[in-house]
């Protein structure tokens, strides 16, 4: 596959996770945090964690080497997910901890939340010009009315054929055949978005995903726990025998990131947080046409540890925080990991010292990424595929966000 294929495939990967989400590049250090991935199995599995599960003896957070990554998609759903591979590595050397950075939004792209109309039986899809003119090939505006067949390919490389015409009084933009068996096939709903993005080709588009679901429990052979245990023990494995461990990471299950880059950490951890510091943080709320994650503001009202007993001084959600006000799409979560906020003022307090790292042994990484764009057919190993089907989106028929639940954390947890 070309390098512009593989490019455009990451792209739309990412605008249907989000474009707040950060995934990490191969050779990238980063820090795992296991409470996280704990948290994605709680939003999962619609339980609640068990306090009495051992931590097998890990840290807080792991530094980590990323060794593969791997951007997918379930072909009931269209939900994003990654399969990230992992090699514990404390040590470290200069000039190895390159940083990961937003995907690039593409200028050409634009994203449609469908409406009751879009989505009927009998109905099209009815796009903004701007929208239309900045993704689409262009028709002839002389005639009176004008349309065109738009080949779009999804995130499995399945293609379906559109017809975009420009007509009415006033004109505007439709998409018509072929329509209607593309909402039917996706099962889309009002309230579900579509991503369209330029393709390479003439008369060529790509369009993904995005839809407002609620997590359900679809596992019923493995119960949250047995998850629990399994994600702790393999990491834990992997940390003592210096062996790749391999995550799977739902961007819109989960409230917040738990593979992090490693010089976001280290910069946030140089802050000397106190109550009574105010602060920004992004958040992607989902209902803006053009994708832009709105800022909220707030105040951090304390600084404690979310699971004392397993985890003390870990830094994982140790801000307790007011929000200025709410949002209208989802619930803004009680704790904050400090990286994700942005301190406001003009002298922002440091602490003395921060985390030391040996810097004595280095690590040769020339792996390539092994996304394997826009095809049906992905290689999966045995606990990836597992974990895939533990951590499965299933589409519910309510109009709540799919991050709603991950993002309410009770502050008692």
């Amino acid at each position: 596959m070309v390098n512009d294929d593989v490019d455009l495939y990451n792209q739309l990967w990412n605008e249907c996770a989000g474009l707040a989400v950060i995934i990490p590049h191969i050779g990238d250090r980063v820090f795992y945090f296991p409470q996280g991935c704990l948290e994605q199995i709680k939003a999962c599995m619609e339980d609640r964690d068990d306090p009495t599960i051992p931590n097998y003896g890990l840290p807080s957070k792991i530094l980590c080497k990323v060794v593969d990554v791997d951007l997918k998609a379930f072909p009931d759903t269209d939900e994003v997910f990654a399969e990230i591979v992992l090699l514990p590595d404390p040590e470290e050397h200069e000039g190895s901890t390159s940083g990961s950075v937003t995907q690039k939004i593409p200028a050409n792209s634009f994203r449609k939340i469908l409406t009751t109309s879009d989505t009927s039986k009998h109905g099209g899809c009815s796009l903004p010009k701007l929208c239309v003119e900045k993704a689409f090939p262009p028709l002839d505006a002389t005639k009176d009315q004008s349309s065109q067949r738009l080949v779009a390919k999804d995130l499995h490389g399945a293609s379906w054929s559109f017809q975009h015409v420009h007509r009415g009084d006033p004109k505007r933009h439709l998409l018509v055949t072929g329509w209607r068996p593309f909402t039917s096939s996706k099962k889309l709903k009002a309230g579900d978005a579509c991503i369209f993005m330029r393709g390479l080709g003439s008369g060529e588009i790509y369009i993904g995903v995005q839809r407002t679901t609620r997590i359900k429990k679809v596992c019923t052979d493995v119960d949250g726990n047995t998850m629990r245990h399994g994600v702790l023990f393999h990491a834990s494995y992997a940390m003592n025998t210096r062996t790749n461990f391999e995550v799977i990471y739902h961007p819109r299950m989960c409230a917040s990131a738990f593979i992090v880059p490693y010089n976001t950490v280290m910069e946030a951890l140089n802050v000397n947080y106190s109550p009574g510091m105010r602060f920004e943080m992004l958040v992607d709320e989902g209902e803006d046409p053009e994708h832009i994650p709105n800022k909220f503001s707030g105040m951090i009202t304390a600084e404690d540890d979310i699971d004392p007993a397993r985890w003390p001084n870990s830094e994982w959600r140790c801000l307790k925080v007011k929000w200025d006000v709410s949002s209208s799409c989802r619930v803004l979560p009680p704790r904050v990991s400090p990286w994700e906020i942005q301190p406001l003022g003009l002298a922002v307090p440091h602490r003395q010292s921060s985390i030391s790292i040996d810097r004595n042994r280095s690590m040769a990484s020339e792996l390539m990424i092994r996304n394997n764009p826009f095809s049906r057919t992905s290689e999966n190993n045995q606990w990836g595929g597992l974990q895939s089907q533990w951590l499965t989106l299933s589409t519910s028929e309510v109009g709540s966000s799919s991050r709603q639940d991950a993002m309410d954390v009770d502050e008692d947890e």
